[in-house]
């Protein structure tokens, strides 16, 4: 399982991009059902679209989310609740809801992140020693 942040659905949906867009898209289609959008990054991922013109493709995107490509989770109560404890213990680093709710959801389900946000992902952490297991490494990130 994988849960994903915005920075690769945007990019996968981001022609714009080059080859992060074709590396992004690429690899969602490949892992497509065992990828799942938190709600608060779909909401994440409308209003940035929006915000730059890209209407269409939001509409796209929720109407894929829909059909099931991929699976679109809201977080547990258990999950929130650790999303806000690390709210709580990162106040200082300015990492955002939808961040922190990838990290709860990927540590009550034992899931791979895939993210572009490798500062907010290497600053907050569960417990000492533990690190996120990311499904791609910041040298692999084709630049756009």
């Amino acid at each position: 399982m994988i849960i994903c942040d915005t920075g690769p659905l945007v990019s996968a949906l981001n022609r714009s991009e080059g080859r992060r867009h074709r590396f992004a898209a690429e690899l969602l289609a490949r892992t497509a059902r065992n990828v799942v959008v938190p709600w608060p990054v779909f909401v994440e991922v409308d209003l940035l679209l929006r915000s730059r013109g890209h209407t269409g493709a939001a509409v796209t995107f929720g109407r894929a989310l829909l059909d099931g490509i991929h699976r679109l989770e809201a977080p547990s109560d258990n999950e929130l609740a650790l999303a806000l404890d690390l709210a709580d213990r990162y106040v200082d680093a300015r990492v955002d809801l939808p961040d922190l709710t990838v990290m709860a959801m990927a540590t009550s389900r034992n899931a791979w992140i895939l993210t572009w946000d490798y500062r907010d992902f290497r600053t907050v952490v569960l417990r000492k020693g533990h690190h996120w297991d990311l499904l791609v490494q910041e040298s692999e990130l084709p630049q756009p």
